[in-house]
């Protein structure tokens, strides 16, 4: 696996937590606004709380950015570990390229 494939597990860590707390305090909001929609059932994955309370927020975006975090951090640790089962690059197939490339198909004649 080169370094250009691999994912920073910090990077992808912080971009779930940031996703997931943001549709946190969006579900939250609707459940505010409009009372008990199936946006409170987002909310409720996160806290115990009722959903439209002040509480739900800060306890539900607290562990909304934790949930966030793990998801992300171990998304990007499996893409890198996976990765590692990829075909490797070797000079075989690096010298049958090279033979198609210079093949007489694209030699001008």
């Amino acid at each position: 696996m080169t370094d250009a494939s691999k994912l920073s597990v910090i990077r992808c860590a912080a971009s779930s937590a940031a996703a997931l707390s943001t549709v946190f305090v969006l579900c939250w909001l609707a459940a505010t606004l409009f009372g008990p929609i199936g946006s409170h059932m987002f909310v409720t994955m996160f806290t115990t709380a009722p959903p439209g309370s002040f509480v739900a927020l800060g306890a539900g975006l607290c562990w909304s950015i934790v949930f966030g975090a793990a998801v992300g951090g171990l998304f990007a640790a499996f893409h890198n570990w996976i990765g590692h089962w990829q075909r490797p690059e070797d000079g075989a197939a690096q010298v049958s390229n090279q033979q198609f490339l210079t093949s007489s198909i694209f030699k001008e004649t």
